[in-house]
């Protein structure tokens, strides 16, 4: 029996080419979206989950307060020891120090280096006793109790000494920065899940105090905070959150008494389930990009939703053949045919359709995560296997419950009606609202995305394109190693200003905009009482401000000068001390590192971080010491003779010859401002592409029902022409009520559109404001898409020879 049902339904859909074609598209189209947004959204809600006992761990971080408001990641070293001590309900803590720097391995030769390694974690035993799971290949995490050694991974082992017996590394040396030395003391597999805790090497803790590194580090220490530290808590089963969460106001208490230090406002427990998602503190120093978790539920939102369309396409279309399938269902039934039987038939035909569309979507699977690369996760693999439970469901979902309504519909056409060449129209006529309503929801969908892909864009250049306050066309910057000492930087920069046609040069800490981020803390008297804000540090030479053009409101610049002896400070940092004009502030002194430094002046507010954050409050100092980064702006290209790419071939020479092991790795500031919206393109570009998705979908079921409609009114049409009406008039007939399902759904797509982007919106301080031509426009283009939709098919019954539409049975 499923034999002849099968084959019944294969010569249907090959009787019905251009109906089957149209579906096949439709639903192959939205299975592809479906399974692409599957495949990103799954991937990066599996981070972490591998971790034995995630839902038991947590981490430590810290909330600041007053004028530098905002999370941060790092916390005191002294938080663990009190953590361990003073805290209930805790069974393990691990505190890591996140590292980075040039490795070199010793070896017969010259030394086997690697420029800059980031990975790389300063912790103790206990690490491995919160984060369980590591399969130790060699060695124990009791290594890590003494000073000097390490642990690597198998595929970190590997990259430094190549393919050899991992049982002979033991006691293999391994320096960092040029003066940290450790043996490797452990071997451990490389973790089989996806976690954000991707660390490659393992110091062990005592090898702060037993090298230079202890000049930089402090630990068990209330006062030094640095993103780099890390801390993580392993709750006792039973423990939960609010319980660790309660005991938070005691770990306040215990800061305050040990530090001097105002700015924290609190500390707060984070669980380890949050972290891949964390856009208030991010990860770590060297983690991969931040995963949003309402766009990852947006996505999700939208492959059900395209999958829902593709299914309201098909009923659509199926019920539109309902008219030219009405005489063989009346044959069937007076053939002895039951209705059981007829559903069955047409649920196959369902079926075998949306079996033929899974099967197409897998190759266009595969070609969209390649064509999506830029914003498709890294890691993201279309494993076909692992796809089988979802493939089925998509089959199922579509192919039996979606063709189920139009299978009873059509199966329920009475014989003695058909046979008598009469419409069945009144046997479906409770259907034609649910088919109404369904093209109403489709496009409901397509211009709320429509609308929501018009204002993303808009706002992607309004922040690519606003007035930052500073000069950045044609800069370029770079930083010198970590390890080298000021005299080589100060030595980079004489001979990079003997090189012809370079418009500016200037060191600084980094850029006006950057990723990271450098603060100090200020104090100051108002009176007798003593005021602090938290700044962010902007040091910069005596060329800094001129070369990024940045416009001085009052005093003067910066003077040349070895060591910190005066500051300029933005507005908003002139306001926060309490003056209502730039001029006031001029004069005044600020406590910072213990010595009083005057202000000699204040530029005009500029963005240090991308627009979805406040102006902060800045302070530019000039300290040769920290300056670690070059920036340099390029002549015009044809100035001097010489193209951007020449120049930077010459730059890139003095670097060598200042720095020859060291690769040149420059980056222009354009590109690191355009960098802070990564997140908010690539959403741009999943909108696009959605949105064309949508409007295909959707424009397919317009058109079955269209094609429903002008077959359903095919006498009409002919006794309208006999009495004279026109081409023209006859489709403006037809059309208008298709336009008018189109403005219902606009009615109801605007105000949720409006919703939307008002939330959307509100992560950035500085927004554009959602304009009614952006409305205007939506419906303008849907108007026309849908027009142009059922263009043809009422063109096409207007067009028919009226004797013939008298004919139609």
């Amino acid at each position: 029996m499923l034999k002849h049902y099968i084959t019944l339904a294969l010569r249907t859909l090959w009787r019905k080419k251009f109906h089957t074609a149209i579906n096949v598209a439709g639903l192959t189209v939205g299975i592809t979206a479906c399974l692409v947004i599957y495949l990103i959204v799954s991937f990066e809600l599996s981070f972490n989950k591998g971790i034995p006992d995630y839902d038991r761990i947590y981490r430590v971080h810290s909330k600041f307060g007053g004028a530098f408001i905002g999370l941060n990641r790092s916390v005191p070293t002294a938080v663990s020891e009190y953590s361990r001590e003073q805290m209930k309900g805790i069974e393990k803590v691990a505190m890591f120090i996140t590292f980075s720097g040039k490795v070199a391995i010793p070896g017969a030769g010259a030394p086997k280096t690697f420029e800059e390694e980031s990975a790389i974690a300063i912790t103790t035993a206990d690490y491995f006793n919160v984060f369980q799971g590591y399969e130790w290949i060699a060695g124990s995490p009791e290594v890590l109790t003494r000073p000097h050694q390490i642990v690597l991974t198998e595929s970190q082992a590997r990259k430094y000494f190549g393919d050899i017996d991992i049982q002979t590394l033991a006691g293999r040396e391994i320096t960092y920065r040029d003066s940290i030395t450790a043996h490797v003391g452990g071997i451990v597999r490389d973790l089989p899940y996806r976690t954000d805790l991707a660390l490659t090497e393992f110091i062990s803790m005592p090898t702060i105090e037993a090298s230079g590194l202890k000049y930089g580090y402090h630990l068990n220490s209330w006062s030094s905070f640095s993103s780099s530290t890390q801390i993580f808590m392993k709750a006792i089963p039973g423990t939960t959150y609010e319980q660790l969460q309660a005991q938070i106001p005691g770990m306040n208490d215990a800061f305050r008494k040990n530090s001097k230090w105002d700015a924290l406002e609190t500390f707060e427990i984070q669980p380890l389930s949050d972290l891949h998602y964390d856009t208030g503190t991010g990860i770590f120093d060297f983690s991969t990009d931040i995963a949003h978790r309402p766009t990852l539920l947006a996505l999700g939102g939208v492959a059900i939703l395209l999958l829902i369309i593709g299914s309201i396409n098909f009923i659509n279309l199926e019920t539109a053949q309902a008219l030219r399938r009405a005489k063989e269902v009346g044959v069937r039934k007076v053939l002895g045919s039951t209705r059981t039987r007829l559903i069955t038939q047409f649920v196959c035909e369902g079926t075998l359709l949306t079996l033929a569309s899974v099967l197409l979507a897998l190759p266009f699977t595969e070609l969209s995560l390649s064509m999506f690369s830029e914003f498709v996760p890294a890691g993201v693999r279309f494993d076909i296997v692992a796809m089988i439970p979802v493939l089925l469901f998509i089959t199922v979902f579509i192919g039996v419950l979606a063709s189920s309504y139009p299978a009873f519909i059509l199966s329920g056409f009475l014989p003695a009606v058909v046979l008598k060449s009469q419409s069945p129209g009144s046997t479906a006529a409770g259907s034609a609202y649910m088919r109404k309503a369904l093209i109403v929801f489709q496009f409901t969908f397509a211009q709320v995305l429509i609308l929501g892909t018009i204002l993303v864009g808009a706002q992607i250049r309004y922040v690519l394109n606003k007035d930052l306050g500073f000069q950045r066309d044609a800069i370029v910057y770079f930083r010198a190693p970590s390890s080298a000492p000021p005299e080589k930087v100060q030595l980079l920069k004489h001979e990079l200003e003997t090189l012809p046609g370079m418009a500016g040069l200037a060191l600084s800490e980094s850029p006006p905009a950057d990723n990271g981020w450098s603060s100090s803390l200020i104090e100051y008297y108002v009176g007798n009482e003593k005021l602090t804000i938290n700044a962010f540090r902007k040091f910069g030479d005596e060329n800094y401000v001129g070369l990024y053009n940045m416009q001085i409101l009052a005093g003067r610049n910066l003077q040349p000068s070895d060591t910190l002896r005066e500051i300029i400070i933005n507005e908003t940092m002139s306001t926060l001390l309490g003056y209502s004009t730039p001029q006031e502030a001029l004069g005044m002194n600020l406590n910072i590192y213990n010595r009083k430094i005057p202000v000699v002046g204040v530029v005009k507010d500029f963005h240090t971080q991308s627009l979805r954050s406040e102006i902060e409050p800045v302070i530019i100092g000039n300290e040769t010491k920290v300056f670690r980064c070059v920036n340099i702006q390029l002549a015009a290209a044809g100035e001097n003779g010489q193209t951007l790419h020449e120049q930077l071939e010459q730059v890139e020479k003095i670097w060598k010859k200042i720095y020859p092991d060291a690769p040149f790795e420059y980056k222009f500031l354009d590109d690191t401002i355009r960098n802070f919206y990564n997140t908010e393109q690539r959403t741009s570009k999943l909108a696009y592409t959605a949105t064309a998705l949508a409007i295909f979908i959707s424009c397919l079921g317009l058109f079955g029902l269209a094609s429903y409609t002008s077959l359903q009114r095919t006498r009409e049409i002919g006794i309208r022409k006999i009495f004279g009406a026109t081409v023209k008039q006859i489709v403006i007939l037809l059309s208008k009520d298709f336009i008018i399902l189109v403005a219902v759904a606009f009615v109801l797509a605007a105000p949720i559109a409006w919703i939307s982007m008002n939330f959307w919106l509100e992560r950035f301080s500085y927004r554009i404001t959602p304009g009614i031509w952006m409305f205007i426009l939506t419906a303008v283009v849907t108007g026309i898409i849908a027009f142009v939709t059922v263009g043809y098919q009422t063109l096409k019954a207007s067009a028919r020879n009226p004797v013939d539409s008298l004919r139609h049975e």
